[in-house]
């Protein structure tokens, strides 16, 4: 286990100093001879007289708008196309992400997550996936932790013109083709329980829900609108996640990060991400992974920028894995 010297106070300053765009990708390479040191918090959509479709945008960084007219950019910190007049680019993207991992630190981050996986508790079928409660897909994988003696799973479902429960030998099952769909907008509880010898079962209890269809054509919108720039698929890949992230869809932003994981980049600022996002739903021992492989390519990159990330997220990991101290007034 990493032994964790860094004080909350000196976390912070870490953090306050990388991650106001926690989730951004390295410097742009589309047509951006400038290559800043900055702190990116958008992309340039189309517009500005001076930056090229595809350039990042850093807080406090001028745009200028072509005729008049507005500038379309991409902002990180909230996930949405923004049309914005010439002028300093600030306070409309510049204001404090949601993410989980910029904002927790040793003395809150028991508060800050709610672990999955064999750390939180090897003798319940705690719900991986999909990631969140929140999600686009309405025939999603079901996977959970296997339970130590477990004989079988039972899968059940329950909402808004769903009822069905299905018994498997697995830790995972795919949505039954041949039961309906979970509606948009509907919330449904998934049970599973492990069946033990002399019919005794352990459940869990999960909540999902299918974005309606109204944020999905938005976020559809977005996502096109991106892909257009032609980026390469690292910064593609990270820019979707942020959408995904800020629409709190975390499953399909964790699902973007890993087809670039199994395309074998070698790119820091994926693996990263990934671990963040992994941290947001409480996988530790996969963000550690994440983390640990971000670590490994920014140091042959040379990329002190997502090190410097990724060491903070690797200590947040270990710190979260630690036992949990008893208050003494708790007593």
């Amino acid at each position: 286990m990493l032994n964790f010297q860094v004080t909350g106070i000196t976390l912070l300053l870490i953090l306050s100093s990388f991650s106001s765009a926690w989730g951004q990708s390295e410097p742009v390479t589309k047509n951006d001879s400038r290559k800043p040191m900055c702190e990116p918090i958008a992309r340039v959509l189309d517009g500005d007289t001076r930056l090229v479709a595809g350039s990042e945008v850093c807080k406090g960084e001028y745009l200028r708008a072509a005729n008049g007219g507005t500038v379309e950019i991409f902002c990180y910190v909230d996930g949405n196309i923004l049309h914005l007049k010439s002028g300093v680019i600030n306070q409309q993207c510049s204001q404090t992400s949601s993410s989980q991992a910029q904002v927790c630190n040793r003395e809150n981050r028991f508060n800050c997550f709610t672990t999955k996986g064999p750390n939180e508790n090897t003798n319940r079928p705690t719900l991986i996936t999909p990631y969140s409660a929140s999600i686009l897909n309405p025939r999603p994988t079901l996977s959970w932790n296997p339970v130590s003696n477990a004989i079988g799973y039972v899968v059940q479902i329950e909402g808004t013109g769903v009822d069905w429960s299905k018994e498997v030998n697995s830790t995972s099952l795919p949505y039954p083709q041949e039961q309906p769909a979970m509606q948009p907008g509907s919330i449904y509880q998934v049970n599973v329980l492990a069946k033990m010898v002399e019919q005794k079962f352990i459940p869990s209890s999960s909540i999902l829900m299918v974005a309606p269809p109204q944020k999905e054509q938005q976020i559809r919108a977005i996502i096109e609108r991106i892909k257009s720039l032609n980026l390469h698929p690292d910064e593609l890949a990270v820019d979707i996640n942020r959408v995904y992230k800020e629409k709190k869809l975390l499953t399909e932003a964790i699902e973007v990060l890993q087809e670039r994981v199994k395309a074998k980049t070698q790119n820091p600022a994926i693996y990263r991400t990934l671990g963040d996002r992994y941290l947001d739903v409480g996988l530790l021992e996969q963000g550690i992974r994440a983390y640990r492989m971000a670590i490994k390519y920014a140091k042959a990159r040379n990329n002190l920028n997502e090190l410097a990330r990724a060491q903070v997220g690797l200590e947040l990991s270990h710190q979260s894995q630690l036992p949990t101290r008893i208050n003494p007034a708790q007593k």
